[in-house]
């Protein structure tokens, strides 16, 4: 009885879940296309345009889920009012501020690209591949609701902006950065991961909500200062704003 209660519910949560995720799915989509493409040696394309075409329907299906329309009716509405995929990922109007601007900037450097003519025929679909793969990573850190999507979701925008920074392979400063950038990342990966582990063990939940709401008590127990909180707690979180701050190449840690 249990089993025929739960199905149903599952795929309702499902299908409201990928109603939600439309916006990514274009970006997944048009990844897989610019790869199938890639592989097919007579049919040669500059794949900006896909790249293009791709971001500029995702970023218009943002906005039409950040001001709540609903008229295009893709999966049932496109405006979740609640966390989706059992609350790995949350959608709200903050999220869809901050994917509408991920993905006018990617659409913006696609339009570059192909103005300048840097990047050719044959290089087109490796590197818009992993601009989007970036950008998808970068949509998935705005909705993270769960330290697992956070590290998945910094991985995903980690690992193409390694290839990224070392695709100009003529120039020796590219390559270097490359390099560095790899070394100095899978250490930062480590180190930020061990913070997760440490908050994720001290509370027993790994929601953001719920370990928001911890360090709040924990503060707040402490005459709201840093001095109240336990000192595993303030080595993870430490931990954890190191590691991103070296994805974000914040002071201190632009050197590489």
């Amino acid at each position: 009885m249990f089993g025929f209660n739960v199905i149903p519910n599952l795929q309702t949560h499902l299908s409201d879940s990928l109603a939600s995720f439309v916006p990514e799915l274009i970006v997944c989509a048009a990844i897989i296309v610019m790869l199938v493409l890639r592989m097919l040696p007579r049919l040669r394309l500059h794949m900006g345009a896909v790249a293009t075409a791709a971001v500029a329907i995702a970023l218009a299906l943002t906005v039409f889920q950040w001001f709540g329309i609903d008229s295009l009716n893709l999966l049932g509405s496109l405006s979740p009012k609640e966390p989706v995929f059992t609350g790995l990922l949350a959608i709200d109007n903050f999220t869809s501020f901050l994917r509408v601007m991920l993905l006018a900037f990617a659409l913006l450097v696609t339009g570059l690209v192909l103005i300048t003519g840097i990047v050719d025929e044959e290089d087109s679909a490796d590197f818009f591949t992993l601009l989007l793969g970036g950008t998808l990573g970068m949509m998935l850190m705005a909705s993270a609701n769960h330290l697992l999507m956070v590290f998945i979701a910094v991985e995903m925008a980690s690992l193409p902006s390694y290839a990224l920074a070392g695709f100009l392979k003529g120039k020796k400063a590219s390559s270097e950065a490359a390099l560095k950038y790899v070394v100095y990342g899978g250490g930062a990966s480590g180190v930020m991961l061990y913070g997760m582990s440490l908050l994720a063990g001290r509370f027993g939940t790994g929601y953001l909500p719920d370990l928001a709401a911890a360090i709040q008590d924990q503060m707040r127990a402490g005459a709201g200062t840093l001095v109240g909180l336990d000192p595993l707690v303030l080595l993870g979180l430490v931990l954890v704003l190191a590691g991103l701050g070296f994805k974000l190449a914040a002071v201190p840690f632009p050197f590489w």
